[in-house]
């Protein structure tokens, strides 16, 4: 009987555990604050469409500039570093808030992109 009520006990503490587990900052807190201002903390969110206009510049998770935003094409976003051209599949486009700007970048590494030479202008 005492260990039956051991066991019991052990079970029900193991379910209150994740209860106990630490619930996420909110920005909107001191800490969430205190949070924000380290240099370290980036804001990472999906983009629109609106969003991708001609000239803006992508780079890719490592930083390497890819180039800028040509045009977007049904789901791909076209940027061109000015001798080729990459289409970037649009849900591998996200923005990021650093320095108090938004800068936008691409999942996929600039490598591991399709390289489509530019056409010549007519």
């Amino acid at each position: 009987m005492h260990t039956t009520l051991i066991l019991l006990t052990a079970a029900a503490i193991g379910m209150a555990a994740p209860a106990l587990a630490q619930q996420p900052v909110r920005a909107d807190t001191k800490a969430g604050e205190r949070a924000l201002l380290d240099e370290n903390v980036v804001t990472v969110r999906n983009v629109t469409r609106a969003e991708l206009v001609y000239g803006l510049p992508i780079m890719d998770d490592e930083g390497i500039a890819i180039g800028n935003v040509e045009r977007v094409a049904g789901n791909d976003v076209i940027v061109s570093d000015g001798t080729a051209e990459y289409r970037v599949p649009f849900t591998q486009i996200y923005a990021f808030s650093k320095d108090g700007a938004d800068h936008y970048a691409s999942r996929t590494p600039k490598q591991k992109l399709h390289r489509e030479p530019n056409a010549p202008a007519n």
